[in-house]
């Protein structure tokens, strides 16, 4: 089983990606789960927090139905299917898009994520969670080449180092996850379908952030 984060910033070309793994998946009878980023569906919730003063909890649950949306879009015309659950028989071959909002709602109804209700903690760190539910390797797709100190490309960087460097292109909450998870991430440029499918292989251009 593979988590394949899939950036809001990739709007663009998301759909291209997504027939991309589906057909490298169904030939491979590979597993692959995306998870959606927020996106411009989520940048409308975060001008209407800010306009109208959304509480936290209602800005993170409607944030999350904003990758719902996104993932509804993943899917279309791609043949990808939607899954709404991680249990192992609502992810088939082929590339599989997760709709988060009712998993989440189900989790958080019981002992609970742990995720913070914070736009501190974005897709990112919901996708870090499904990947390491699921005991499944985890990479994230986003518009640049992975993790940039002074404008240099970091090939390996370990998560609390991760923690000390501010803002980067994954979202602050996701490295703590890495480590009391004590799991791995790939970042890689998703615009090129074919970097992604290559880091599924394990050959790999961008960014390896090890979980510790």
């Amino acid at each position: 089983m593979i988590v394949v984060k899939i950036g809001g910033s990739l709007i663009k070309s998301a759909r291209e990606l997504v027939r991309e793994l589906h057909r490298y998946a169904s030939a491979e009878d590979e597993r692959i789960l995306v998870v959606p980023g927020g996106g411009v569906f989520a940048d409308t919730v975060r001008t209407a927090s800010d306009t109208y003063g959304i509480s936290d909890e209602a800005a993170h649950w409607m944030a999350v139905l904003a990758m719902d949306q996104y993932g509804h879009y993943l899917a279309d015309g791609t043949g990808a299917a939607l899954a709404t659950d991680i249990g192992e028989e609502s992810i088939r071959a082929g590339v599989s898009v997760l709709l988060v909002y009712d998993l989440l709602k189900r989790v958080d109804s019981g002992e609970g994520s742990g995720i913070e209700h914070t736009w501190n903690a974005t897709s990112d760190t919901i996708a870090g969670w499904v990947a390491s539910e699921l005991g499944a390797r985890f990479i994230k797709a986003t518009d640049v080449d992975g993790i940039l100190r002074d404008g240099a490309l970091v090939s390996e960087i370990t998560a609390r180092e991760l923690l000390a460097m501010g803002e980067t292109c994954v979202d602050p909450v996701l490295p703590r996850l890495l480590v009391s998870r004590s799991l791995g991430c790939r970042v890689v440029n998703g615009r090129y379908p074919g970097r992604v499918i290559d880091a599924i292989r394990g050959v790999f251009r961008g960014t390896v952030i090890v979980g510790r």
